[in-house]
């Protein structure tokens, strides 16, 4: 059934808002035992999502191909961020990822890389279209595509691992494979898919091996042992959140009513990378199918508005903002409910944190503004 633009732009809008809301009652929900103040948590989620409201609202006034136009400034001031943060910042939990604004706030600079990243591989898509028309042998596509392309996920997905953020590197590869779905119309779009492929899983065994926290989480993973080791040591967490989503049950514990959030899930996960876990404790399995048809019918709308626009540039910015909100939800459940190992990717607007609900919010005012342009 075909749709029109304004039926797109309010269900973008309503579900946006929908989900949002989830998140700021579960941020407010999971942080009650928490020893910050009843509000703290809440109050801040707030802010931050009144200020993606507002850069959003901003984005969705602008001609949006200007972000065509200066997306190589765009990108290279995402990797200015990215090294400042490897050399200067301080490191929280063993970490180097965030930039400290006036004591007030942290911000992410590869939450912003996510954004960054979609916008320059879509402009540069773009403008070597013609160029990828023309090839005529494996050889030219090296030259003139794989290894261009190669070459700059490999950048930024290597400055975001030196930051130990291996879950939002794992992120950058997903969105890049997909645009090269996209924007690959040479006749070796397959082998080009295989070597990627490839090339980043061999990235990522080197990735873990030299880090042995991560060794740790993929022995974990693939550890079926409940021996007290594993359940105090690097199993804890993992089996918390297993805790926490059984007992959910159907129709859950109730809202407030989760145990797991108050004495057994690891710091302030339960309102960040295990907020789902609490979620599913206390709706219940109902509650999380819920949320998770919300995320499947957002990434939808968005894709109906790539495949609706008229321009190149629109076509990809939206579908990788898509794959990038879909992709990111997807993961973080996943690793709450154990197919894959934890790896710390926030829930999309639901997840307690500044840059990622600001940014998230600014790239939905982005492909609104694309849906506006049809």
């Amino acid at each position: 059934m075909e749709v029109s633009r304004d039926y797109l732009q309010k269900r973008i809008i309503i579900v946006t808002i929908i989900i949002s809301i989830i998140g700021i009652v579960m941020v407010f929900d999971g942080s009650l035992g928490l020893y910050a103040g009843r509000y703290h948590y809440i109050l801040l989620q707030s802010l931050w999502m009144i200020i993606g409201a507002i850069t959003g609202f901003i984005i969705y006034k602008v001609n949006y191909k200007l972000f065509q136009k200066y997306s190589f400034l765009l990108m290279i001031l995402a990797i200015f961020l990215l090294i400042v943060v490897i050399v200067l910042s301080r490191k929280i939990n063993g970490s180097a990822r965030w930039i400290n604004l006036l004591n007030f706030a942290n911000f992410q600079p590869s939450e912003f890389a996510k954004f960054a990243f979609i916008t320059y591989i879509s402009a540069w898509f773009v403008k070597r279209q013609k160029i990828i028309d023309s090839i005529k042998t494996f050889s030219d596509d090296l030259k003139k595509l794989l290894l261009p392309f190669l070459a700059i996920t490999a950048f930024i997905a290597g400055l975001i691992v030196l930051e130990k953020d291996l879950g939002t590197t794992i992120i950058i590869i997903l969105i890049a494979l997909f645009m090269l779905i996209l924007g690959d119309s040479s006749k070796y779009l397959k082998l080009n898919l295989l070597i990627s492929f490839f090339t980043f899983i061999l990235a990522g065994v080197l990735a873990i091996v030299i880090e042995p926290y991560r060794v740790q989480r993929l022995l974990t993973y693939l550890s079926s042992s409940k021996s007290n080791n594993f359940l105090q040591g690097a199993g804890y967490q993992v089996h918390q959140i297993m805790i926490a989503i059984g007992s959910g049950g159907l129709l859950g514990v109730g809202f407030t009513q989760s145990v797991q959030k108050n004495q057994y899930l690891v710091g302030t996960t339960s309102i960040t990378d295990s907020i789902f876990a609490v979620l599913a404790e206390e709706m219940g399995l109902i509650g999380s199918i819920l949320l998770i048809v919300l995320y499947l019918y957002l990434v939808y709308l968005i894709f109906k508005v790539a495949i609706r626009s008229g321009s190149s540039f629109g076509k990809f910015m939206a579908a990788g903002i898509g794959i990038w909100i879909g992709a990111q939800a997807m993961l973080n459940i996943a690793a709450n409910i154990g197919i894959i190992p934890l790896t710390g990717i926030p829930l999309p607007l639901i997840s307690y944190g500044g840059s990622s609900v600001i940014i998230l919010l600014t790239a939905i005012g982005f492909v609104l503004n694309i849906n506006k342009k049809t």
